[in-house]
């Protein structure tokens, strides 16, 4: 099965991570959204992703570094912050970098792989295109393309825990 999301991507993707049963791993340039609209999308998103994680799925997110006069900076310092404060395990791509692929593999399953960021304007914009596949070649390769990101010590590892989080971004 392979489906092609344009509109349609923000609904898959939640519907997806709602039948995820062992893992979701996510790689995203830009992750924005507003904790405190309960009816955005990527809020209900990242709450499905958290209440995944109560359930013990394996959840891993691999994320652009924040650096200053960046147009994602902002939104992934805050992403940080919520991450941390959620127990999600995540890692930084290294610095002089980019992590812009877009990609989430749902157990070994399915996977998504596009243009879309996990923000509203991504979501809503009719040029992005993302492809849904269950294809087994694909699966693996995103399954290894993303233990390699992990495995790399050049990447930053946060793991869940206690963090000062004022100490890590003021």
């Amino acid at each position: 099965m392979a489906r092609l999301h344009s509109l349609t991507y923000g609904p898959a993707l939640r519907q997806a991570i709602n039948g995820a049963g062992v893992r979701i791993w996510v790689s995203s340039y830009v992750v924005s959204f507003n904790f405190r609209k309960k009816n955005d999308l990527i809020n209900i998103i990242m709450n499905s992703i958290r209440s995944q994680l109560e359930k013990g799925l394996d959840i891993r997110m691999l994320i652009d570094r924040p650096r200053l006069h960046k147009t994602n900076y902002h939104v992934n310092k805050f992403l940080m912050r919520r991450l941390m404060e959620w127990r999600i395990p995540f890692w930084v791509a290294p610095a002089r970098t980019t992590c812009h692929a877009k990609v989430v593999l749902i157990d070994d399953n399915t996977a998504f792989l596009g243009s879309h960021n996990l923000a509203r304007s991504s979501f809503k914009n009719p040029l992005e295109l993302s492809i849904e596949t269950d294809q087994a070649d694909v699966i693996s390769g995103v399954a290894r393309w993303f233990d390699g990101k992990f495995q790399d010590p050049a990447f930053e590892y946060f793991p869940p825990g206690d963090y000062v989080i004022s100490d890590i971004y003021p």
